[in-house]
């Protein structure tokens, strides 16, 4: 699948921390897609401080796939981060990003696609939608971490109902929009979502929500001890120093 720079409707952003197992069905599973839906994407892998193999994965997968591009970042970034410089580098007409296992299908960027044609100025899938489905439950540990989650997010941070998901890694943005949130993005970690949502809302983006079908990904690399801990951290950062 060869790629022109100019005709480009789609980057798909895909973070990467130690996905050998999960890269290849990413990358596979995407391109037949894009193949389907004929669509002209590219597709960029950001790899976050990596210590297994997924980057020797997506080099000899770049043999095949042409419209495919790797970013390696040596030492742990964060995930905010490794979507912020591949942001950077994307040069579609949409910019999106999808958690590595894929959890959602992409025939859901359909979905988001037609939110963006439609005048809206990003467009973020959902699994609390009605229409929502969720394939695999999380574990009941992360299920009520959610639950609290979701609660300092309402009370705290202000995030308003009708972004009822705030952390659904299928996101997509129109490439100037996208420009613009990343480059003013200071969060590294996980609670980027959350810093990205407030600039949204500060800027005025027209935002529009779709339902996606979801399944849970066990082999998530989130501590539920140390992880929450960051993510905490994460929110008094954006709720008392970036003043959103």
């Amino acid at each position: 699948m060869t790629v022109a720079r100019s005709k480009l409707l789609l980057s798909l952003i895909i973070p990467a921390y130690n996905e050998e197992k999960k890269i290849e069905r990413d990358i596979r599973q995407a391109n037949r897609y894009f193949k389907k839906a004929r669509i002209n994407a590219e597709i960029i892998v950001s790899t976050d401080g990596i210590t297994d193999k997924t980057n020797l994965i997506v080099l000899h997968l770049q043999k095949k796939h042409k419209n495919l591009k790797l970013i390696s970042h040596k030492k742990k970034i964060g995930k905010g981060a490794a979507i912020k410089a591949a942001v950077s580098k994307a040069q579609g007409k949409y910019i999106m990003f999808a958690d590595a296992g894929y959890c959602v299908p992409f025939k859901y960027i359909r979905s988001g696609i037609a939110l963006l044609e439609k005048g809206n100025d990003c467009a973020f899938g959902s699994r609390a939608l009605a229409k929502s489905k969720i394939i695999k439950k999380q574990p009941l540990y992360r299920i009520i971490g959610s639950r609290v989650f979701g609660i300092i997010v309402r009370n705290v941070i202000k995030i308003p109902k009708t972004i009822e998901d705030t952390q659904c890694g299928f996101k997509l943005y129109k490439k100037n929009v996208a420009k613009k949130l990343f480059k003013e993005l200071k969060t590294k970690q996980m609670m980027f979502d959350i810093e990205l949502i407030l600039r949204v809302l500060k800027h005025k983006y027209r935002v529009g929500i779709f339902p996606v079908a979801w399944q849970s990904d066990a082999d998530t690399k989130f501590n539920p001890i140390t992880g929450s801990w960051e993510n905490i951290k994460d929110l008094l950062k954006i709720k008392l120093l970036y003043r959103l």
